[in-house]
């Protein structure tokens, strides 16, 4: 091995030391005593134990959200701007759940202040996921509003929206 070759080889083997969070302390003794303050001496924690941190805050992502009169290949088929007596009303989002498990919303279909439909829906660890509920609007419902709330199960809010009732 030549001078520059061994000089490429010390500077590899130190910055794997480094990273391995040795910090070129000699054998025997601890990181943070060779270098204190440094890197080396900030709390250790292992991958796992990061990515359970992250996973437990990190929020479901609402993607795309719409009421429409139907769904059609897991997708709406249109978008609606007023419910009417005696029709469904699905509310159809499309969601990304990177928390690293399965989780729960729970959506509530209130029409003229009164709780008509609640339901909890699974969904799993996804990019995209794709998933819906309806309401049944009844024959007496010709006036008013339908608020739709989703919420993780949590109870943190992913969507509030209402409609006309005409």
């Amino acid at each position: 091995m030549n001078r520059r070759q061994a000089e490429r080889a010390a500077g590899w083997l130190l910055a794997f030391a480094c990273a391995c969070g040795d910090g070129g302390a000699a054998p025997g003794a601890s990181a943070s005593a060779a270098s204190p303050g440094g890197p080396a001496s900030a709390p250790v924690s292992s991958a796992d134990e990061d990515y359970d941190r992250e996973t437990s805050t990190r929020p479901i992502e609402v993607l795309k959200f719409k009421l429409t009169s139907g769904i059609k290949s897991r997708d709406p088929v249109d978008e609606i701007d007023h419910a009417s007596a005696g029709e469904r009303v699905y509310a159809h989002l499309t969601l990304r759940n990177r928390t690293g498990r399965a989780r729960k919303i729970h959506l509530t279909f209130t029409v003229n202040g009164e709780v008509r439909t609640e339901l909890d829906l699974d969904v799993e660890e996804s990019w995209s996921w794709r998933t819906w509920g309806y309401n049944t609007m009844l024959p007496k419902d010709k006036q008013g509003r339908l608020e739709l709330s989703v919420t993780d199960e949590e109870g943190h809010p992913l969507v509030e929206s209402s409609l006309p009732i005409r």
